[in-house]
């Protein structure tokens, strides 16, 4: 008897025990955040540094050299003599004697390839009166100088491939250089949330596992709970977030991605502070008379952080062809800027991909727009794109382009600019082939005229009227791809 007794005694305090375990583990992952842990700034920073230096080493390779140097034009020179002048009696004296003399004469019938393409009779008459064999000479150096050309452009193709490789590293660096000075909580708003939360979420059978809170851009709060049912029930994360609400004194919001029930499974959820400003987007599309597919391509992306993003971009040519070049472009868009890259970034390594394909070279224009719905303000960034037009009330902005293709510059060229919207303004984006198709003389200001008679609040609606006044312009018959993206801003 008293063995079964004391049997139930040590089974009791090893239940004891392994309450006690799991409570303390359960505070220490949350005093850790093991929800969401951070990651150490200082060990990313060394991170940061270190891909700063990588990357440096690409930035003092050479450079890329437009035409052949002194070194270049010397080594010119030695083929010349090894291969013509080596079986002549006067080897010597032109090329020990009268070095510089021949050499002044070499250069200056390869000055004539280089800007004419082929040597003139002056340059080649220069050449007769001290060489026997000046038409071996001259097409020696000529066939020279086409190879070392060849050699020049392949190095500079590599060269460029460098640069862009240390350009994908440089901006590796400073993704990494953000993401260290983004790691911002907030011990303070944790510690109030950990004392009202557990009692308020109690009373929806939900218990608190963990939670973690960020300030974003020094304002905004971003708050991740970690929750789980303590009884069969099914909760809409839409009370949580009213239930944050009274707790933080800051109107909540679940996130974009997040899941809209909590279930019987356990889960993370990410709530965000309510976007003061809303936007409804619109598109209207026609491809070019006789093409099957549109070379022009599009997206709509609506961020975690209150953004909201139209992209639009028009592959060179039409066709297939294009719609690959602009379908890849706006891919890789999507995942950057869903990654959390700034604009710039996002292009800049765009860019570098594209010159990075060693055959088959895309060339594709990038016009991005991203509005934050807490500020009303919009980022624009064009490479190569077509205008741009703002309308505030009953003036219209035109945003005009200057940068060249993504894919085509060494470094990538694009123009950034910023303003500021407000109440029920308008962006309306479109590609080349809708401006060209409008009569040559004062496009844009035709433009202007079509977008105040179509004004209509509705963003779809307005896109399609505006397309359609073109359409008919051009008498039914696209000479090109062309779309229309417009999005609308309204205050909640």
């Amino acid at each position: 008897m008293s063995e079964g007794f004391g049997a139930v005694i040590q089974a009791g305090e090893e239940w004891i025990a392994y309450r006690q375990t799991r409570r303390e583990e359960r505070r220490r992952r949350q005093a850790d955040g093991w929800l969401y842990p951070l990651p150490a700034k200082e060990q990313i920073e060394k991170y940061a540094e270190a891909f700063y230096g990588l990357a440096k080493l690409f930035q003092d390779m050479p450079c890329q050299k437009e035409r052949l140097g002194d070194e270049d034009m010397e080594q010119l020179f030695e083929e010349v003599r090894q291969t013509v002048c080596a079986g002549c009696g006067r080897e010597q004296s032109c090329w020990e004697n009268y070095y510089f003399q021949s050499c002044r004469t070499l250069y200056g019938l390869a000055r004539d390839l280089e800007y004419d393409g082929e040597i003139s009779q002056e340059s080649f008459g220069s050449l007769e009166p001290f060489c026997r064999r000046p038409a071996e000479v001259a097409g020696a150096l000529a066939a020279a100088y086409h190879q070392a050309r060849v050699r020049l452009l392949w190095n500079n193709r590599m060269m460029e491939q460098r640069m862009a490789a240390g350009e994908q590293i440089y901006q590796t660096a400073e993704l990494l250089h953000r993401a260290a000075e983004g790691f911002v909580s907030s011990p303070e708003c944790e510690q109030v949330l950990q004392r009202k939360l557990p009692r308020e979420l109690r009373y929806l059978g939900l218990a608190l596992d963990g939670l973690r809170v960020f300030v974003c851009d020094e304002e905004r709060t971003e708050i991740f709970l970690a929750l789980r049912p303590v009884k069969k029930v099914c909760v809409s994360v839409k009370t949580v977030a009213e239930i944050l609400t009274e707790c933080c004194g800051e109107k909540m919001r679940p996130a974009w991605n997040c899941r809209a029930v909590v279930s019987e499974d356990p889960g993370s959820f990410h709530f965000v502070p309510e976007t003061r400003y809303q936007m409804l987007c619109g598109i209207s599309r026609i491809t070019k008379s006789g093409e099957l597919v549109s070379g022009d391509n599009f997206a709509f992306l609506q961020k975690e952080t209150g953004q909201v993003v139209m992209s639009l971009a028009d592959g060179m040519g039409s066709g297939v062809g294009a719609c690959r070049e602009s379908e890849k472009v706006i891919e890789l868009l999507e995942q950057f800027l869903e990654a959390g890259f700034p604009q710039e970034t996002a292009v800049r390594m765009i860019n570098s991909c594209m010159l990075l394909q060693s055959q088959d070279q895309m060339f594709s224009t990038i016009d991005l727009c991203m509005v934050d719905l807490y500020t009303a303000r919009c980022d624009l960034i064009k490479s190569g794109a077509a205008a741009t037009f703002l309308k505030h009330g009953d003036t219209v902005e035109v945003i005009r382009p200057g940068a060249m293709p993504v894919g085509v510059m060494q470094r990538s060229d694009y123009e950034s600019m910023h303003r500021q919207l407000g109440e029920s303004d308008t962006i309306i984006m479109m590609t080349d082939g809708v401006l060209e198709a409008l009569p040559e003389e004062g496009r844009e200001e035709q433009m202007i005229e079509l977008i105040r008679r179509t004004e209509t609040p509705n963003a779809k609606e307005h896109a399609q009227r505006l397309m359609e006044r073109v359409y008919l312009l051009q008498k039914m018959n696209a000479r090109d791809d062309m779309t229309i993206l417009i999005g609308r801003v309204w205050k909640k």
